[in-house]
């Protein structure tokens, strides 16, 4: 098919003159029933999934239904495939298609774009300059909208690039201190312990996903325990599992999307949402954390105490050891 192009950096010279737009019918339509927006909005996408499917045998990782200009009724679609691949396609105006379309256009004067992915759906107007692009820079229009699988190396690198000046895995601390205050803390609570095990394999994954092992802080204090029962503290399996939940969100986001340009002026924690660097060890519920942070920022230390999670946009310091986070719990009259 001639409307179907594999993505390059060089897509974005292209002009609208350079794509083709079959026209297309999109087939999978059931027929039209009067459901609100997001509903509406859910149906009408899968089924031009299904279409794209059934004309490519390749699945869908986005789309765009663009209507450029408001004195016709073209829609014009953008699907981005698996493969790296891009169909550019124009949507036949039919009743059925039309009626499903007006019911989530909801101003039929204004140029917009929709986006669909598998798990959500979104719509805005077009920019003045993006009216200007879809017809005469259609590549650079394309090319800004890419799904970031297309573009996961260059998206590596720059969150690299931005990470490694602060990475400082060589953090210390006195354990004869942080098992001075667990014990103390134990005592004070009558807490249950969970038998400390060896953890080598865990350690092992870890390594080898992280690129870097595991901190030798974390190791020491899980000698002292596997978790704490009915307390914030996490075993090992929990530890591996929180990370790489995080380390999932770090991989799938930019770098534009983790940077927390509201709090980049902090001198201690790096202004991020999340870096492979932080490691959990006490789960504050609601997905929030406690971690050891391995990539402080210029007045920060290696292996400081931070917190992080759902309802923060970046790190927040909270001691500067592990040892002195301990020691916040213990009263006075229990560490003496």
């Amino acid at each position: 098919m001639k409307n179907i192009i594999t993505y390059t950096e060089n897509l974005k010279e292209n002009k609208w003159g350079d794509f083709h737009f079959d026209l297309i019918k999109i087939n999978t339509l059931p027929e039209f029933e009067s459901l609100d927006g997001f509903d509406a909005m859910d149906i009408f996408s899968e089924s031009i999934f299904k279409e794209i499917y059934n004309l490519t045998a390749k699945s869908t990782l986005k789309l765009l239904i663009i209507t450029p200009d408001t004195t016709s009724e073209k829609a014009y679609g953008i699907a981005f495939l698996q493969d790296k691949e891009i169909l550019t396609m124009e949507v036949e105006a039919t009743p059925l298609f039309n009626q499903w379309f007006s019911s989530i256009n909801d101003d039929a004067s204004t140029p917009k774009v929709y986006t669909f992915t598998s798990n959500s759906s979104s719509s805005r107007s077009l920019f003045n300059n993006e009216k200007e692009l879809t017809h005469k820079g259609m590549g650079e229009f394309i090319c800004s909208q890419v799904p970031n699988s297309f573009i996961a190396e260059k998206l590596t690198k720059e969150k690299a690039d931005f990470l490694t000046p602060f990475i400082q895995l060589n953090a210390s601390d006195n354990f004869e201190l942080i098992e001075q205050y667990f014990k103390a803390l134990v005592k004070q609570n009558n807490l249950n312990v969970i038998e400390p095990k060896n953890n080598d394999a865990i350690y092992a994954e870890f390594e080898n996903e992280a690129g870097f092992a595991f901190p030798a802080i974390i190791k020491s204090f899980l000698t002292l325990h596997n978790g704490v029962e009915n307390t914030a503290f996490m075993g090992v399996q929990r530890i591996l599992k929180e990370w790489r939940d995080w380390q999932s969100i770090y991989n799938e986001w930019t770098q534009e999307e983790l940077f927390d340009t509201d709090n980049e002026s902090n001198i201690k924690t790096v202004p991020m949402y999340v870096t492979p660097y932080w490691v959990p060890f006490f789960n504050l519920g609601g997905g929030n954390f406690i971690a050891l942070d391995f990539a402080p920022n210029s007045q920060g230390t290696a292996g400081q105490v931070i917190s992080f999670g759902a309802d923060e946009q970046s790190a927040i310091y909270e001691a500067k050891t592990l040892s002195e986070f301990l020691k916040g719990f213990i009263t006075a009259d229990s560490s003496e």
